[in-house]
């Protein structure tokens, strides 16, 4: 029996929670800028734990603008990223969300946040490369 009575996106926090945890067993501690990352996405990970303990049944769980409403999946971080389509339209977005939309639209292009970390919009590019389209539709797609 469960300790706790959790949602399906509840059980995706936590998973994310333990893959940060996992890659930070092997970040090399001599590399500054990769310290500074995982700590980041600790950070985030301790957080999105902590509001789900904090939050009020049926409360509502905010993420970026770039997760789709039928995707559970928690974000994979703070917004650094802007998902722009052929018309121009822009939708900011975690690395996670981002890439899962990149995705699932044709021609669209990831462009970095001012303060987003080097090389962000390339690994959005190359998780959107080996993520399918509507990744969040599981089976149905």
């Amino acid at each position: 029996m469960s300790r706790f009575d959790l949602t399906e996106y509840d059980r995706c926090t936590v998973e994310a929670a333990r893959r940060a945890l996992s890659a930070a067993e092997s970040v090399n501690l001599l590399d500054g800028s990769a310290m500074a990352r995982m700590i980041g996405r600790l950070e985030v990970a301790v957080e999105r734990l902590i509001e789900m303990v904090d939050a009020a049944p049926g409360a509502d769980v905010v993420r970026c603008p770039a997760a789709h409403p039928e995707d559970l999946t928690p974000c994979g971080g703070p917004v650094v990223v802007t998902i722009i389509d052929k018309q121009d339209a822009g939708a900011d977005g975690c690395e996670h969300h981002a890439a899962r939309m990149l995705a699932s639209i044709t021609g669209a292009h990831p462009v970095a946040k001012p303060n987003a970390p080097a090389g962000v919009a390339a690994r959005v590019f190359r998780a959107a490369h080996h993520t399918h389209p509507f990744a969040w539709l599981g089976a149905r797609s």
